[in-house]
């Protein structure tokens, strides 16, 4: 029982840190950030003090680490596997920190394209084999993460057009030539992103009852 406390306390404390600085803190900073631009803060003090700039750009992951790892030690997971979680998000951290790049590199975009279209279709193909096997409201659950799913591959290709053609986010000199299309393409990629995200908050929930209530 201790250890499920703790494993709460641990996620509570993800959930406030996500909440009051990724999301709340983000309604003010975002716009002072936006206006100042990006080669305004060279060599200067970033808004709120250089702490508060590098807990802000480091809450959105690192909270959600923190809240991952609550819910794991929550669960009960194994010594092992929270070693792993804990390992792999310092390494995502650093890694997001302090690599960067200063080139595009087509063959890396188009991997990863491959990769997510790979994954895709495999999902697909699983949800199809998987989903007669089921009854009640296991089914509708399912129903539910093949349209996140379907909804999650259509904001990465949004994402393709706005790092890429035609929007080339990714290329400052061609930004300004399509900043309608780029708006325009971005509201679309954060609804489905939305829409993903609800599927599967959604079924995982629908799962969780089925399993507490066999129909």
């Amino acid at each position: 029982m201790k250890i499920h406390r703790f494993g709460a306390l641990i996620a509570i404390v993800g959930v406030v840190y996500l909440v009051t600085v990724a999301w709340m803190a983000s309604w003010w900073y975002v716009p002072v950030l936006s206006k100042l631009g990006p080669g305004a803060l060279i060599g200067r003090t970033p808004p709120g003090g250089t702490a508060f700039s590098i807990i802000w750009a480091t809450s959105g992951v690192l909270g959600a680490i923190i809240v991952a790892f609550g819910a794991a030690v929550y669960s009960a997971v194994g010594k092992l596997r929270l070693l792993f979680l804990a390992g792999g998000g310092a390494l995502l951290i650093l890694w997001l920190a302090f690599w960067s790049s200063s080139s595009h590199h087509a063959v890396v975009f188009g991997v990863g394209g491959s990769l997510i279209l790979l994954c895709f279709l495999t999902s697909c193909l699983d949800w199809a084999r998987t989903r007669r096997d089921l009854v009640g409201s296991s089914i509708t659950a399912s129903d539910l993460r093949l349209a996140a799913n379907v909804s999650f591959f259509i904001a990465a290709w949004g994402l393709c057009g706005l790092l890429g053609a035609p929007v080339f986010a990714l290329r400052q000199e061609l930004t300004d030539l399509h900043r309608t299309v780029g708006w325009n393409l971005a509201i679309k990629v954060l609804v489905c992103l939305v829409l993903g995200w609800g599927f599967t908050a959604v079924a995982q929930r629908m799962e969780r009852h089925a399993r507490k209530r066999p129909d």
